[in-house]
């Protein structure tokens, strides 16, 4: 498969592809509008079904790229970083854009503090019809430091704003390709874990929902599992904690629990609904909603859908009547 050669510039744009035909123009084109132009992109298509691979032809004078069995984004992403050979990389997804000034901002502060691992921004996040964006920000959370505990409570964290140092990359390790979702969350929080990093409250990229991505069309129940699998990853490799952040991935892991069990018990699934509520309370003794859906799991299944009911019915008559009818 063509790639161009080796190309040494300050920052690696690394672009997975996986049937981006219709969006991938975007992205590229919106990296090379950059006003910081020392960058140089590589792209891995996923093995795409559609013209993927074509629109990268046409685009071989300016990037490098190369086509890889299907392995999903994880995958993809380290492949192109492990093409590359840049001090920097940020992350750009086939189907999202920067904005111009991107790197130029994010690189002026990662070159003022060299205890930076990662800085990623605030980005807007664009609907399928295109009619409404919502900016992203993080109100008064601290914008640069230690701020794991801040980024296991929320992630905040969007890929395609990301810019990070290679060495903060190899001291962690790369994306965890077992993750088919979660990927992108658990390295940062590995990153947070050990570096200092930082946010830029400035919308700097734009994320683009669509029907037929990843992140649509995987099942709740793969999502929630998931969502476990990547912080109990991050939970193993990051021992070196402090006390009060380990708390905070502790909770953050029992909430991930609840929702798993809560959401098994909704299509039926009892006995591994209970483990997972189970594993909750085991990390949050005082989870009680955990407690209470645990609880729920034993009833007969025309008790429990009559304590929903009843729930549904006293929680409507609960509700605040509006301004309207004041």
């Amino acid at each position: 498969m063509p790639t161009s050669s080796l190309t040494r510039s300050e920052v690696a744009v690394i672009v997975p592809c996986y049937n981006v035909e219709r969006y991938l123009k975007r992205a590229l084109d919106s990296a090379y509008a950059q006003t910081y132009a020392d960058l140089h992109v590589y792209a891995v298509d996923d093995s795409s079904t559609d013209g993927t691979m074509q629109v990268l032809e046409s685009n071989a004078h300016r990037c490098s790229f190369t086509s890889q069995p299907h392995a999903g984004p994880a995958a993809a992403r380290n492949r192109a970083i492990q093409m590359s050979d840049s001090p920097f990389v940020a992350f750009l997804d086939a189907d999202d854009e920067w904005l111009p000034t991107k790197l130029e901002r994010q690189m002026a502060l990662l070159k003022q503090d060299s205890t930076l691992g990662l800085i990623c921004s605030s980005c807007a996040v664009a609907e399928p019809n295109g009619e409404k964006q919502s900016a992203f920000t993080l109100g008064d959370m601290p914008i640069s430091g230690r701020l794991f505990q801040d980024l296991v409570r929320n992630c905040f964290v969007f890929t395609p704003t990301v810019v990070a140092r290679r060495c903060c990359l190899e001291d962690v390790g790369l994306f965890d390709e077992s993750l088919p979702v979660c990927e992108d969350f658990n390295l940062w929080l590995r990153v947070a874990a050990r570096w200092r990093i930082a946010f830029l409250p400035e919308v700097l990229a734009i994320t683009h929902k669509r029907s037929g991505s990843l992140s649509a069309s995987i099942s709740a129940q793969k999502r929630l599992k998931t969502g476990v699998a990547a912080l109990e990853n991050v939970q193993s490799h990051c021992s070196d904690l402090s006390p009060s952040e380990m708390l905070a991935l502790s909770h953050a892991l029992a909430e991930r629990n609840y929702f798993h069990g809560s959401f098994l018990l909704s299509i039926g699934a009892k006995r591994p609904s209970r483990q997972s509520l189970t594993s909750a309370l085991k990390l949050r003794p005082t989870h009680w909603r955990a407690l209470a859906k645990l609880g729920l799991s034993f009833l007969p299944a025309h008790a429990s859908k009559s304590l929903v009911r009843m729930k549904q019915k006293l929680g409507g008559r609960l509700q605040p009547r509006n301004a309207s009818s004041l």
